[in-house]
């Protein structure tokens, strides 16, 4: 069980003994974590897009160079 999960969990366990204000707070430390998540993923796509477009206008490597290559090695 990954730990996002065990804390939802842990929100759920609390609420069902009544304790509604500390399940409130696991519950926006979740979405705190969920939050900040998002935003790194969203960082690292836009640097592996960036990345993608820097190689895009470079021409493709030539054939007869890999095969040189190979022979070479």
């Amino acid at each position: 069980m990954d730990t996002l999960t065990e804390l939802q969990q842990l929100a759920d366990d609390v609420t069902e003994l009544g304790d509604n204000a500390t399940a409130a707070l696991v519950r926006q430390a979740i979405d705190g974590f969920q939050a900040l998540k998002f935003e790194v993923g969203e960082r690292l796509l836009e640097r592996a897009l960036e990345e993608r477009r820097k190689y895009e206008n470079k021409p493709p490597p030539s054939p007869y160079f890999n095969t040189c290559a190979l022979v070479v090695a």
